[in-house]
């Protein structure tokens, strides 16, 4: 048994699901949560699966789930027809939808097993659990494929989202992560109404009826970004980082690309982002998403991009080339004329990530000998340890000093004060 999940979290989300469903349980199996976000993301699930199916043993089949098999939110029927290469192994193949019918709980013996296997999940660690709150979208921006496989947007109930995150604190749980495609969006009946978002009544709700100590906001579309939903973020107990759905900084581009906001709106929530101050001083770090080499992009338009990176130390970067979706499924962009070369894209990102890393590390000498609580993941045997401050940053026995008598054990909240490496 195996899992391999590729890309976000939302997939993570659904693919432990899965694992909670006791009928793929009665068998062997291979299970794949796929991505469409790029060409890349595309090549390397199917190069994953490929060269596992051919490695299945006669009882054995590979579950394939996420945006790879959804079309308009369900199963694709053409799946196969996309992704030939799989058709000689259809009979291996078993194409699932983003979540079981019913979620059923797993015999007790099975319980030991799931636990390990969960752990393989990427980014799953059992301190932190992901939330999905929302999915879809109904913005249908010129590059992006995820909207054709998921479709529009819906959200779900608060009493829903509360009972999960009550159900996981009672177990133990101290970090809770909202998630979804277009996160800001709960609560409004469209995607595109952009003034009738509920993100912030949603937080206040959490944080009213939940303990959970440590609540993190995943990437939200600018649009969404509000005075009132800033104002949160002063709040001890949410995360000091936020990541933007940012993508260019050009207006120009942002034009092209069919995104709902402007340069000068950049800028505003990029510097009120930067000065907020919050309760416990701790300074929020910015992330973002952002595209390099989108068709037409000029070296003006991708200062703009860059710019924002320099002068807002936006530190936490996932930059990617601009993705035509010639293969399989494509988007309108890929047709559209000026296309940039690969070359330059690469050029591009490379300048992009560098200043990310200059970005990064500003940010960091910025917390020089700043007090954190550390919330303790991954290896600990009373000495090595690893997790992520409030405004995450990557704490470890190297760059953390705790405060002394604390039990170093994952799962607990140590204070301690961070040695920046720079």
């Amino acid at each position: 048994m195996q899992i391999k999940v590729f890309w976000c979290k939302t997939n993570t989300y659904f693919a432990q699901k899965w694992v909670n469903e006791t009928k793929i349980w009665q068998q062997e199996w291979v299970l794949v949560a796929s991505c469409v976000v790029t060409d890349q993301a595309k090549s390397r699930w199917l190069k994953f699966a490929l060269k596992t199916i051919k490695k299945l043993k006669t009882n054995e089949k590979l579950y394939i789930t996420g945006c790879g098999t959804f079309r308009n939110g369900e199963v694709d029927p053409a799946f196969f027809d996309q992704y030939v290469e799989l058709l000689p192994y259809k009979d291996k193949i078993i194409l699932l939808p983003e979540e079981p019918p019913i979620a059923q709980l797993l015999p007790q013996n099975f319980k030991l097993k799931l636990s390990n296997i969960r752990n393989k999940i990427a980014g799953a660690v059992m301190t932190r659990k992901t939330v999905v709150i929302q999915t879809g979208c109904d913005n249908f921006c010129t590059f992006c494929l995820t909207v054709q496989a998921r479709w529009r947007h819906s959200y779900r109930p608060a009493e829903a989202i509360i009972q999960e995150i009550q159900d996981y604190t009672v177990s133990g749980g101290k970090e809770v992560v909202l998630t979804g495609i277009n996160l800001g969006a709960w609560g409004s009946a469209s995607s595109n109404d952009f003034a009738s978002g509920q993100l912030p009544s949603l937080i206040d709700r959490i944080l009213a009826e939940t303990t959970i100590e440590r609540l993190r906001i995943s990437s939200l579309g600018v649009e969404f970004v509000s005075d009132a939903l800033l104002e949160r973020f002063k709040n001890t107990r949410l995360h000091a980082y936020v990541h933007l759905s940012v993508q260019s900084g050009s207006d120009t581009i942002l034009k092209a690309m069919g995104r709902h906001y402007d340069r000068a709106t950049l800028l505003k929530r990029l510097k009120q982002l930067r000065e907020l101050k919050r309760t416990d001083g701790i300074r929020i770090q910015i992330g973002a998403d952002l595209i390099v080499g989108f068709p037409g992009e000029t070296e003006v338009d991708f200062a703009d991009t860059l710019s924002l990176v320099e002068q807002f130390w936006v530190s936490q970067l996932h930059a990617f080339p601009f993705s035509a979706h010639v293969d399989k499924y494509h988007v309108p962009a890929g047709k559209f004329p000026n296309q940039i070369t690969e070359s330059v894209k690469q050029d591009r990102l490379h300048r992009l990530l560098e200043a990310g890393q200059v970005a990064k590390v500003e940010f960091e000498k910025q917390n020089d000998k700043v007090v954190f609580q550390l919330l303790l993941e991954g290896r600990t045997n009373g000495v090595e340890f690893s997790g992520w401050s409030e405004n995450y940053i990557a704490l470890n026995q190297e760059n953390f000093v705790p405060d002394p008598a604390q039990i170093i054990k994952s799962g607990n909240i140590i204070s301690g004060i961070y040695r920046t490496n720079h």
